[in-house]
């Protein structure tokens, strides 16, 4: 398996992981955004003191004004600098300290525009925080900004002024407040999408995994019961043949079914162990069926291991098995008597198996180079064993690959690891 993505938590699916991935990217995006909106009201607060009356400065008023322009900046320099989550009380303590300067810079230089700054901390209250936490500092903040903005007017302007004030905060808050929420709504909804998905394929998997074990328990009644009776049959049969002393052939006969009944039996357990998904290692089932071979088929094979041997599902397992089974019968069958190799390779990215010999095969032609040419039936995918050989490697996601390797031929299977 691969790693979490960035975002996804341990034992989280590879699609629920990437959901959270998406979601922290559109918090990041978000963000973003409201950092670089901070940095422009900083400069814009910057500006607008500096050009109003009275000026900042060191004494008196102007010290004052000169004390609210630096909480101001500070708070906003920090918001904007400030990335990933931080405790409430941080954000509400920057939001009344950035309130508080734009009400006192408001107050005490009535041409300026102070009221950006404030309507910011509310913004920034509704942008980080829940609503009902965020609403508590909104109140007084919004009162503030709209009685300071009424008491600097005119007589007949003052209520306007206040309205202003306190509509300019309500409505940054709440478009911060029905931003926040429509993200969080969407990753709610994409988060529950990748959850309902990874279920309906559990509970898929698991209607598979039943009538798989329906279909190995009927394959055990019917072929293994059969074959058990048969190799019963056949043991008695060779007792009776030893007892009559009948000919030699007759009675090597009657022992070599007995011996392909109990290894068809064998089989017949396999593909049963495999629809259950019980675990058979490879490499065992692979030297069975060379020893096999080299009795049954006349061919000089040899196994070769290679790598850190792991546990493949039951379905790569009979894959490989199943694919292996037929080069062999093929090599047998093209280029009789040929020096065969099987080698298995385990490396971290695949597991690789070839069957190849070092023979001309019988019925083969040569091209213009000399190089030999197999049936096209039989390595080109035309015969029905090949065909069912790539389609089994490739239903657990591997690939094949046949064709001349100098005098003979080789046929490689590779699964992803």
């Amino acid at each position: 398996m691969g790693s979490t993505p960035p975002g996804g938590r341990a034992g989280d699916s590879p699609r629920v992981a990437e959901a959270r991935s998406r979601a922290a990217e559109r918090a990041v995006r978000q963000g973003t955004r409201m950092h670089l909106a901070l940095w422009v009201i900083a400069v814009f607060t910057v500006v607008s003191a500096v050009q109003a009356r009275p000026r900042p400065g060191t004494t008196g008023e102007h010290l004052v004004i000169s004390l609210a322009l630096a909480a101001c900046v500070l708070s906003l320099v920090v918001a904007a600098l400030v990335r990933g989550r931080k405790p409430e009380a941080f954000t509400v303590s920057l939001a009344l300290l950035l309130g508080s300067g734009g009400c006192v810079l408001a107050f005490l230089q009535p041409s300026s525009l102070m009221v950006v700054p404030v309507s910011t901390a509310v913004a920034l209250l509704f942008s980080r925080l829940r609503p009902g936490l965020a609403v508590l500092p909104t109140v007084p903040l919004t009162l503030a900004i709209s009685i300071v903005a009424a008491h600097v007017s005119s007589p007949g302007d003052a209520l306007r002024q206040g309205m202003a004030g306190a509509l300019l905060c309500a409505v940054l808050g709440a478009v911060c407040m029905f931003a926040r929420q429509a993200r969080l709504r969407h990753d709610q909804a994409e988060l529950l999408l990748a959850e309902l998905e990874d279920s309906r394929e559990a509970e898929a998997r698991a209607a598979a995994v039943a009538e798989r074990t329906r279909i190995a328990r009927e394959l055990h009644d019917v072929l293994a019961q059969s074959l058990s009776a048969l190799a019963v049959q056949l043991e008695g049969a060779r007792k009776l043949a030893e007892r009559d002393a009948v000919a030699p052939a007759l009675h090597q006969l009657i022992v070599r079914s007995g011996e392909l009944t109990r290894e068809g039996l064998s089989d017949a357990r396999q593909a049963v162990a495999a629809l259950r998904g019980d675990d058979a290692p490879v490499a065992d089932q692979l030297t069975a069926l060379v020893s096999r071979c080299r009795r049954d088929l006349a061919l000089p094979i040899t196994l070769t291991v290679s790598g850190q041997p792991r546990t493949l599902t039951p379905e790569a397992n009979l894959a490989l098995y199943r694919g292996a089974q037929e080069a062999l019968t093929n090599a047998a069958r093209y280029a009789p008597g040929s020096p065969t190799a099987v080698v298995l390779r385990y490396t971290p990215q695949a597991i690789t198996l070839t069957v190849s010999d070092r023979g001309r095969a019988e019925g083969t032609r040569n091209d213009g180079d000399g190089v030999p040419v197999p049936p096209a039936e039989a390595w080109t995918g035309g015969g029905n064993g090949l065909r069912g050989m790539r389609e089994r490697i490739e239903r657990v996601g591997g690939s094949t690959h046949a064709g001349p390797a100098g005098e003979g031929w080789t046929v490689e299977m590779e699964i992803p690891a």
